[in-house]
């Protein structure tokens, strides 16, 4: 037998004793499924190859002490925390003589039942600059009987990066952002209710925290390449120009991270601008950006379609895609008809664009707010001004909201009066025919915003806040509002004012500061004390208002649960 047939022999002979191995020997491999394409909206963007480096948001954490809760405080401190606490006390004051606190030791201050120890949570969004203000949410530590943080106010306090770990080091983290300011309690949480009362121990401090260093902006390629790494760098940098080489928007650091700068037109608007970015089309050969841009029409056409995706690859590709984009003005289906006048009026597209968005605005619909809150957006669109003014007296709470903070946006004050009360909150007076409506904010800035004219205070009126906070009672024709002091234990002296829901308002929520004349200026309650007020007077009718309090993003942790859910006077969804 030859000697080169040993070898077949070997193999025929495996193949004998165990047949399935001789099947895996000869078995032709079947190809791996092939993907799916992506979706038109992402499909041959920048978004394709490249996402955000370390998610939209930098999570952050610290400890800190609110004060001013009078007996609803706790004197335990977890140890985990309680050093960290005492030397953050130290730094702030307690304890010298040279500020004549030294009677007050970081300790007894710890102790005393005014006062909690919390853990604070937030987190800043990808590319936010420096100076960004950000809310906190302070939850008051376990192991401890803070009962509420209502009436409280955090201290001064620093924000690290949130490593993940149980009880984390602060000091190996650096800090990202600082601030303090009043706590912010959900409303509509009632302290007689078990289930309600644990939900008191959390509460939001209210564009309380400075930013302190600007977070870079990174895409990270899904794949490392550097020819792709290469591309993306010059399609951004083509798509949105600078006057200096130095200032360029991106700049390929590896065949796997392209850094992003945020333009300074765009610095208030920084998450609109990342989001332009992720939606860029990278090919720009002859033919194909008109191509794609038809075939985005195509698809808007379409119920279905994802609109809003769709449009913003319109936008991101610039005004040459105008001539593709103004036919669906006209469009038999609603929301390309609307996302097209967006994206046109977003390119400068204003003498057309305008008028459609001011159609949807002034329409009952699914689109109205929408269109109200884009027409926000474009200060100098003064034709939109004297639609929002309408708005003001819509049937619609919701409406009325949308256009009054578009009117807001667009410094539009002719009818709106704005009282300030200083260190506390401000005061919106929105001159309206419509139902009186009371809306509270808890995001950005603090504001109570009164919709209608002249709104009063109904009589006969007996109000006891809770925890007896706040008596408002009739008192001849004036009404009567005085407050429990809550480490004195006793009352303040007693405001005759008159029965305008403005008056009581500055009333409860200026501070107890001397005026000229000699008397105190307010009863000095916190803004979410006040905000708690209006909403119980609404609910029990002593205010004929309906009572609105915006829900922004990221607080369904706090009302998840809570016993006002399916009310009609549930923050915004």
């Amino acid at each position: 037998m030859p000697k080169n047939t040993t070898p077949f022999l070997v193999m025929l002979l495996c193949c004998v004793a165990v047949p399935s191995g001789c099947q895996n020997i000869f078995k032709k491999k079947t190809a791996a499924p092939a993907p799916p394409p992506p979706p038109l909206h992402i499909a041959g963007t920048v978004g394709e190859y490249a996402t955000l480096a370390e998610g939209a948001e930098l999570p952050l954490r610290g400890l800190g002490v609110v004060v001013g809760l009078g007996n609803k405080g706790s004197a335990e401190v977890p140890p985990y925390a309680y050093n960290y606490l005492i030397e953050y006390l130290n730094r702030q004051g307690l304890n010298s003589p040279s500020r004549g606190t030294d009677a007050v030791s970081p300790a007894r201050f710890l102790s005393d039942p005014d006062t909690a120890a919390v853990e604070l949570r937030s987190s800043i969004p990808s590319g936010a600059p420096e100076g960004t203000m950000i809310d906190i949410v302070v939850t008051a530590l376990p192991q401890t009987q803070t009962t509420s943080l209502d009436g409280g106010v955090l201290m001064p306090a620093d924000l690290h990066v949130d490593t993940g770990a149980t009880h984390f080091a602060q000091s190996q983290t650096s800090i990202w952002a600082e601030g303090g300011g009043a706590v912010f309690i959900n409303p509509f949480l009632d302290p007689g209710k078990p289930a309600d009362q644990a939900k008191l121990r959390v509460g939001r401090v209210i564009g309380a925290a400075k930013v302190t260093k600007s977070r870079p902006v990174m895409l990270a390629l899904r794949q490392p390449d550097w020819a792709r790494a290469d591309s993306i760098q010059k399609r951004i940098n083509q798509r949105f120009p600078t006057p200096y080489l130095a200032d360029r928007v991106a700049v390929t650091k590896t065949s796997s991270v392209v850094e992003i700068k945020i333009p300074p037109a765009y610095r208030q608007d920084y998450r609109h601008f990342l989001d332009l970015i992720l939606h860029l089309p990278l090919n720009l050969s002859p033919g194909a950006w008109e191509a794609r841009a038809k075939e985005i029409a195509e698809a808007m056409e379409q119920p279905q379609a994802n609109h809003d995706e769709l449009a913003t690859v319109w936008e991101a590709m610039g005004k040459q895609v105008l001539p593709m984009v103004r036919p669906l003005y006209t469009s038999k289906t609603p929301r390309a008809a609307f996302f097209a006048a967006r994206s046109g009026l977003r390119m400068g597209d204003q003498e057309i664009a305008t008028e459609v968005l001011l159609r949807f605005a002034s329409t009952a619909g699914p689109l109205q707010i929408l269109a109200i809150e884009e027409l926000g957006r474009h200060r100098n669109l003064t034709r939109a001004v004297p639609v929002l003014q309408r708005l003001l007296d819509d049937q619609n709470e919701l409406v009325r909201v949308a256009a009054y903070e578009a009117l807001t946006a667009h410094g539009s004050h002719s009818m709106i009066t704005r009282v300030d009360l200083p260190k506390q909150f401000k005061l919106d007076l929105v001159s309206s025919s419509g139902n009186y409506a009371i809306y509270a904010v808890q995001t950005g800035e603090p504001r109570i915003v009164v919709f209608g004219r002249n709104v009063a205070v109904k009589s006969p009126v007996f109000y006891i806040g809770n925890d007896d906070l706040v008596y408002i009672k009739d008192h001849g024709d004036k009404l009567r509002v005085f407050r429990k002091l809550p480490r004195a234990g006793r009352f303040s002296d007693a405001f005759d004012i008159d029965y305008s829901v403005a008056t009581l308002i500055t009333t409860l929520g200026s501070l107890p500061e001397r005026t000229e004349e000699g008397n105190f200026a307010g009863l000095g309650l916190t803004y979410s004390q006040v905000v708690g007020v209006l909403f119980q007077m609404c609910k029990q009718g002593h205010i004929p208002a309906r009572f609105i309090l915006q829900q922004p993003p990221g607080l369904q942790r706090i009302y998840e649960g809570t016993t006002a859910a399916g009310r009609p006077d549930m923050p915004l969804q």
